[in-house]
């Protein structure tokens, strides 16, 4: 299978929804038929402006999708050193069960993380379950606030920082607190 993430599209949008509601499911959510229609109605409304997202095809089964990740892209006040008032929350980065731990989150992050370069955008937050959590430390997100979460925290809030270096620490040193 390849792990080239390609740019979601509409035509995606009910596998994106099953993946959700897997991603939900796993940490304890419940999904009913409001949440779907409600997400149906940002994906359509949303996709390729300011939420963009990336999938990686099932290749054994056509139409399906292994995994999926997003960016909502958002303007912000700028930081203190950042190139762009742009920032990027990531949400439903998820794997389907038949697929976990092969890379697929690692390609999807990949990508975002590209395009985050690319775009000058300034910080990506995220809230990792813990499942998640390794992953995200890895490929330098840290914890936000800088607090050792337990383990089984949900949800647990996280920030990588783009510098004019390229990729840099989440928080400038002797960072506590507030909004970065």
């Amino acid at each position: 299978m390849t792990l080239a993430p390609r740019i979601a599209v509409a035509a995606d949008i009910a596998e994106i929804l099953r993946l959700g509601e897997y991603m939900y499911a796993s940490v304890g959510g419940t999904v009913d038929d409001e949440w779907r229609a409600l997400g149906r109605s940002q994906l359509e409304s949303r996709l390729g402006s300011e939420l963009l997202g990336w999938v990686i095809d099932d290749e054994s089964v056509a139409g399906r999708l292994a995994a999926c990740g997003f960016v909502n892209r958002t303007p912000r006040l700028p930081l203190p050193g950042a190139r762009t008032a742009l920032r990027g929350y990531v949400q439903w980065v998820v794997t389907d069960p038949a697929h976990q731990r092969r890379g697929h989150a690692r390609a999807i992050m990949a990508r975002l993380m590209r395009w985050a370069q690319d775009e000058n955008v300034a910080v990506l937050d995220l809230n990792a379950s813990p499942s998640a959590r390794a992953l995200y430390l890895e490929l330098g997100f840290v914890f936000s606030p800088n607090i050792d979460y337990p383990p089984t925290t949900l949800g647990a809030p996280m920030q990588w920082r783009v510098t004019s270096t390229g990729v840099g620490p989440a928080r400038p040193s002797g960072h506590v607190g507030g909004d970065a």
